[in-house]
């Protein structure tokens, strides 16, 4: 829950894009991934947009992309794909896409998501 809180400061009390909760498919469970989605369809009003976007990311990312998590550039490229598609299709639904708000994405989730590497590397299981 704390990338949500965090997420949610971020996003609402700067000029910011966050999307610090697409992070938790690394290493928490399909429960709490499904908690953290109802939450944010609660808080946002976007019913079932979320429960569907996080349940597709994470099988996507649990049997389609089974990478070396353990080599930054896999981890971090594959992360930040992730949000950038997140990114892209809730602009695509909701509102439109500027190329000032992909930087800012790109940005603020790359500078996150190598310090969540940094923090997690010894957390990150090899595949088979």
């Amino acid at each position: 829950m704390f990338y949500l809180v965090l997420d949610i400061l971020i996003y609402n009390f700067t000029p910011y894009l966050s999307y610090f909760f697409i992070l938790n498919l690394n290493n928490k469970s399909y429960i709490y991934n499904l908690s953290v989605a109802i939450i944010i369809d609660y808080i946002l009003h976007t019913y079932f947009y979320n429960i569907i976007f996080v349940t597709l990311l994470f099988i996507l990312k649990k049997y389609v992309l089974k990478f070396n998590y353990n080599n930054f550039n896999v981890y971090f490229l594959v992360n930040l794909l992730l949000v950038l598609i997140y990114y892209l299709v809730s602009m695509i639904i909701f509102s439109y896409i500027s190329i000032w708000n992909i930087v800012n994405v790109l940005i603020v989730n790359s500078i996150f998501i190598t310090i969540c590497y940094k923090k997690d590397a010894l957390n990150i299981k090899y595949f088979r």
